[in-house]
């Protein structure tokens, strides 16, 4: 009877044991669980990632299944910052992405919303809103206050989330931020959004400011006034001639362009730019080329008036992997537009900066300086296949550069150069270039970092002819009927010179 007493009063005891042990059990999965999800729903962002030349930063998603880049990128005239969230291996879930436009068309932020929602079929704008960043600390006159317009963008026919925000910058920029979710997940779309946006800090960019005080005072001036054009009558004064060594002093190219004043005779047929025989024009052209295995030529025209305002600005590549051609055109309300010679490619058009300005004319850029005073700005240089590239200008003193010369192989330059400039271009390739200019401020040097180093000499016509005979003579001594082959006041179908130089 004990014994079964006992056995009773066992049995009791260990089936309350595991009943607790079963809650408690029970409990730590609660626990855990909630953890998961706290820890899920917690954003981490990553440290401010410093966009310089647009003088702003921001934070994105990191850790716990996100993946980032640690630096903006530059692609087709826009600066790129993007997270993703990967739960499982090989699945997206959500996306966070900043987009810095250099040269952003203008528009309202309700267009922008409309034509975000028009690219997916079933979407609807679902609210609006808008967020101010950095009133309370800076106060409601400070630039640096940023105002994020948003739309929540919802999918019908598919399930997705987009919140998507724009942010109106000076001299045409602008930053769109994305967060897009396509599956509902315990961190919302919203909550990452404002979590992103809250993070970005703005600080007005001076340097391009100053960028664009020097442009508009080369505007102002005229171009005709520099000495590259005005001081130089005789056109065949006026013309450049660079021969181009590699890093081991080998000459592998040369270089030849020349700019001046002209004026038109009669009226051009099919032009942008209209003018009559009192109104002065500029005109530049340009050509270079480089044999070797990577064997590669580049011809290019440019017409604008003599403050630039208009231009139209072809150019043809021949290179190893065939021929291109790019048209640039500049209109008077400031509004750039780059076609290229496939016929499948889109016409790109561009609102630029004030302080954006065509590489062709890049020389001014280092008298006005040199006139106003100024030791640094920031400016947009436009290239001749369209691209716009942000660069810092900075005026040294010659004597700092004589070591870097002596490893080029130029010991003389340092101290032959009376003014020397440093222009390093921002689009994260880390390329830049070193310019000398003599006491006439022409230039007669140029050393030019890239994926190696490369230094233009001033030279001659008669040392391109012997360098480089058959090139040489096709662009110095036909250079008339090149000019007369891409004559803009021609029919506007005409094609740039499709002969071998």
């Amino acid at each position: 009877m004990l014994a079964s007493s006992m056995n009773r009063t066992y049995e009791t005891k260990s089936r309350w044991a595991d009943k607790i042990a079963f809650f408690s059990l029970f409990i730590v999965v609660l626990l855990i669980a909630s953890f998961i999800v706290t820890l899920r729903s917690a954003i981490v962002l990553s440290e401010p990632i410093e966009l310089n030349c647009a003088g702003l930063s921001v934070c994105i998603p990191t850790g716990a299944g996100w993946q980032g880049g640690k630096q903006w990128k530059y692609q087709q005239n826009t600066f790129t910052l993007d997270s993703f969230f990967t739960p499982s291996p090989g699945s997206v879930t959500t996306l966070v992405s900043c987009r810095y436009l250099l040269a952003a068309a203008k528009t309202t932020p309700e267009a922008l919303f409309n034509e975000k929602t028009s690219e997916v079929d079933g979407a609807k704008i679902s609210k609006t809103g808008k967020i101010e960043i950095g009133r309370s600390a800076e106060g409601p006159q400070n630039k640096s206050i940023l105002t994020v317009d948003w739309a929540d963008i919802k999918g019908s026919k598919t399930p997705f989330d987009t919140f998507f925000g724009v942010v109106q910058l000076p001299n045409n920029r602008r930053l769109d931020i994305e967060v897009y979710q396509d599956t509902e997940d315990v961190v919302s779309a919203e909550k990452i959004f404002k979590s992103v946006t809250e993070s970005l800090k703005f600080t007005d960019n001076h340097l391009l400011e100053a960028g664009g005080k020097i442009v508009a005072e080369i505007k102002d001036k005229g171009l005709d006034s520099f000495p590259a054009s005005a001081a130089k009558k005789q056109e065949q004064d006026r013309k450049s001639f660079f021969m181009i060594k590699d890093a081991r002093g080998r000459t592998i190219g040369f270089t030849v362009e020349a700019i001046g004043p002209y004026f038109a005779e009669r009226p051009q047929k099919g032009a942008v730019l209209e003018s009559t025989p009192e109104v002065q024009n500029i005109q530049a052209w340009s050509f270079y080329y480089i044999r070797g295995r990577q064997e590669q030529e580049q011809i290019t025209f440019f017409k604008s008036d003599n403050s630039f305002k208009e231009f139209v600005w072809k150019s043809e590549t021949t290179g190893p992997v065939g021929r291109s051609g790019v048209e640039i055109v500049l209109d008077k309300d400031g509004i750039m537009t780059v076609k290229e010679s496939d016929l499948q490619a889109k016409e790109k058009d561009y609102q630029i900066s004030p302080a954006a300005i065509p590489e062709v004319l890049g020389k001014f850029i280092f008298n006005q300086m040199l006139d106003s005073n100024r030791k640094e700005i920031f400016v947009d240089i436009i290239g001749a296949d369209g691209k716009i590239t942000p660069a810092l200008v900075s005026r040294t003193e010659a004597s700092h550069s004589t070591a870097s010369q002596n490893r080029s192989g130029g010991a003389d330059v340092a101290q032959e150069a009376a003014y020397v400039f440093e222009m390093k271009f921002l689009d994260s390739q880390g390329f830049s270039q070193q310019v000398y200019l003599d006491d006439k401020r022409q230039i007669s040097r140029m050393l030019l970092q890239q994926e190696s180093t490369y230094t233009l000499e001033r030279t001659d016509a008669e040392n391109i002819l012997r360098e480089f005979p058959e090139q040489g003579s096709y662009i110095l001594q036909r250079k008339d009927k090149i000019l007369e082959q891409n004559q803009l006041q021609e029919d506007s179908e005409q094609q740039l010179p499709t002969t071998s130089y």
